[in-house]
């Protein structure tokens, strides 16, 4: 009776050691299994963040000021190129990093990425041209809209080089003033910037 009941105990312990066996195999694989998920997912979610916040640049077209149909012909003579410049910041500027809003007379001529530039063919004559946009201010890191404007005085068949500069305000906050600059300086700034739209037919670098 008692070789019975040691050979039922020696059993109920080969058992129970068998279902511990089980449990960590089950939880290791589930471990390999789940951890490229894991790691899967997080890149997936890092990218999509990033192209967000990268997206390229959007440039409108149909603006009255814009006269895209006037290249190449003899009325092109009469319209100012303009080059519009988004040099690199020196460092992460959180909110400010996004595409910039940008308004000739009011209305929207662009959205501009970081790092990308572009050309257009416009009207020449005075301009006022609006940048907008987002930043961090104030102790509490709070989100609002920043802009500033300026008037240009655009000539007919002239050049010209209008860069974002980026101000660094702080506590105040990140805004973008534009200023013109000479060729010189846009070649080397376009260096290692990304061409879009009908800059990539006549990049400057």
């Amino acid at each position: 009776m008692r070789r019975l009941r040691k050979d039922s105990d020696e059993h109920d312990r080969q058992l129970a050691m068998a279902a511990r066996a089980s449990r960590c195999v089950h939880l290791q694989v589930a471990a390999v299994v789940c951890w490229p998920c894991r790691l899967y997912i997080w890149v997936a979610a890092v990218l999509v963040l990033l192209l967000a916040g990268c997206a390229s640049s959007r440039v409108h077209m149909d603006h009255p000021l814009v006269k895209e149909e006037w290249m190449g012909r003899q009325e092109g003579e009469h319209l100012a190129r303009v080059y519009f410049i988004r040099p690199y910041t020196e460092r992460y500027m959180g909110y400010a990093d996004n595409r910039l809003a940008v308004e000739a007379d009011r209305f929207p001529l662009m959205e501009i990425a970081k790092g990308e530039y572009t050309l257009l063919p416009m009207v020449p004559g005075e301009v006022w041209i609006t940048v907008t946009n987002l930043t961090t201010w104030g102790p509490h890191s709070e989100v609002k809209e920043m802009q500033r404007s300026r008037r240009f005085e655009f000539q007919p068949g002239q050049t010209y080089y209008l860069i974002f500069q980026v101000v660094d305000g702080e506590y105040r906050g990140v805004f973008f003033l534009p200023e013109l600059v000479d060729v010189y300086t846009a070649r080397d700034l376009t260096r290692h910037l990304k061409p879009v739209g009908l800059a990539r037919k006549s990049p400057l670098s």
